[in-house]
């Protein structure tokens, strides 16, 4: 079986690490517009937004970055499939999943000033390994 980069840093020293399993669902790209006008996420974004949220505050238990501080946030996406997919929507699905979660404050610029997104294969087992790193101000 090939071997496949993996996020080098490990946990401790104020970084998180968290691993969220399931294909990651364009929240943009799904939304489902109602009768009134409004738009929402589609239900598969929904079921996968709940099913991460305890995968996230698994992976931050014990560590803490103070809310509001600057970090630097690298994913590393395992697509299960070779659909086409933009390497960008994945990221805003899971930066607001972080934030939903409580565990950036607020995914503007002023806050994660670094992001560094990776997409690998591997087939069946789809998944985003997550790190989060505080930056020296």
């Amino acid at each position: 079986r090939l071997q496949l980069p993996v996020l080098p840093h490990s946990r401790g020293r104020g970084r998180m690490r968290i691993f969220i399993q399931g294909e990651t669902p364009a929240k943009k790209n799904s939304r489902i517009t109602l009768r009134n006008g409004k738009s929402i996420p589609s239900a598969r974004y929904r079921a996968w937004r709940e099913a991460a949220i305890p995968q996230i505050w698994a992976g931050a238990k014990g560590e803490r970055i103070p809310l509001g501080a600057a970090v630097k946030v690298s994913m590393d996406f395992w697509h299960g499939d070779l659909r086409r997919r933009d390497c960008d929507n994945g990221a805003t699905s899971v930066l607001d999943a972080l934030v939903d979660a409580k565990v950036l404050a607020d995914d503007r610029w002023e806050i994660v000033r670094e992001l560094c997104v990776r997409n690998f294969y591997d087939k069946g087992n789809a998944r985003v390994d997550v790190l989060i790193e505080p930056l020296a101000e």
